[in-house]
């Protein structure tokens, strides 16, 4: 804007749309009224037309907030399409007015000036989707090797785990046998269950270890959905919390039950203690035009920072006094094997959002 090209005292061509497309495409709404704020500034003391700026640029960004949430639905080259096909509006519309008024000479000028624009915009979205990916590339790569540690502990520990807790099982199993009280009978049977539930979490452990290797089979989500939430109902009304629920039927996917239940109880358990007493959690599940099931698993608890959500499903990395990490690491896992994916949105002090999206059945 400090030197701009001079076609008539009238028009000044320069790149400040690319810094206003840029800011809105990839700061948000704040950093974009803030780049057109700034815009202003600078138009004020560069002799621009302030009256003109401030109408085209206002219009301009309003009409680039729709646009902001069309462009992240795309990979780089549908982002390329829509944002070329949104620029190109100004210089086909000023090349109209400019045809009208008979002006050949300066509508050849626009059409080229607007090509360099638009060239340098398409640049700058390259390189930054480029190095975006890498970004995320090498978080993904920092992740694996987390993951590969914890498989290396978990397939190192579970076989002296699992002996010793046979053994216990077994004695358990010996005890019903004898004359007890009800209650006492009660009591052996929690423990054969807990410890039932133990194997089978150690079982999940070594699934991060090792490939699946079982044959995954049609699963009626809704049913497991259910089940889940029956299972976990009376955790919520020990803490004074309401559990409402509105689940599509006939859901289907493919995986395994129990892999998909377990997933389903960490994260709504997950969602009791981050409430702790008189909360309510929201559970839907639906299936989308896009062929994916949406499972959303939302609360009214403490929420989380945007840090402490870059961090979760990390192993060993928990918002819990005495978590230990590894179940959400074990949920992001099972999800990922299945071509699935989990979400997290969240704010302190309202409350956190789990969306868990997974194939379905076609």
């Amino acid at each position: 804007m400090s030197q701009p090209v001079l076609y008539h005292e009238i028009y000044k061509y320069d790149f400040k749309a690319v810094a206003i497309i840029l800011s809105f495409l990839y700061g948000g709404k704040r950093v974009g009224f803030a780049a057109l704020l700034a815009l202003l500034i600078t138009g004020y003391f560069t002799d621009q037309r302030l009256l003109v700026l401030i109408g085209n640029y206002t219009i301009f960004c309003l009409l680039l907030l729709p646009i902001t949430s069309l462009f992240h639905r795309y990979r780089i080259r549908g982002k390329v399409i829509v944002i070329s096909l949104f620029y190109l509006m100004i210089p086909i519309t000023r090349g109209i007015s400019l045809q009208l008024k008979g002006d050949d000479r300066q509508t050849i000028f626009e059409l080229s000036s607007s090509l360099i624009v638009l060239a340098t915009l398409i640049t700058i979205i390259y390189l930054i989707e480029n190095m975006n990916e890498q970004i995320k590339m090498r978080q993904e790569l920092i992740r694996t090797e987390k993951m590969n540690v914890v498989s290396q502990l978990a397939a190192s520990v579970a076989h002296e785990i699992r002996n010793p807790m046979t053994s216990v099982r077994g004695f358990m199993q010996l005890m019903q046998k004898e004359n007890l009280t009800e209650e006492q009978q009660l009591y052996i049977r929690i423990s054969i269950d807990e410890l039932d539930r133990a194997q089978e979490i150690i079982n999940q452990y070594l699934a991060l270890s090792k490939p699946q290797t079982e044959q995954y089979e049609v699963i009626d989500l809704s049913s497991v959905i259910q089940q889940s939430i029956d299972v976990m109902r009376s955790y919520a009304i020990l803490n004074s919390i309401h559990i409402t629920q509105q689940v599509e039927p006939s859901l289907e996917i493919q995986g395994l039950k129990l892999e998909i239940q377990q997933v389903l109880i960490n994260v709504i358990k997950n969602a009791v203690e981050a409430i702790k007493s008189e909360g309510e959690i929201w559970i839907s599940a639906a299936k989308h035009a896009d062929g994916f099931i949406s499972i959303q698993i939302k609360d009214n608890g403490v929420g989380m920072t945007a840090n402490q959500i870059k961090k979760l499903g990390s192993p060993y990395y928990s918002t819990k006094e005495k978590g230990t990490g590894l179940g959400l690491t074990v949920c992001h896992q099972i999800v990922k094997q299945i071509g699935g994916q989990i979400k997290i949105e969240s704010e302190l002090k309202k409350g956190t959002c789990f969306t868990i999206n997974l194939p379905s059945v076609k």
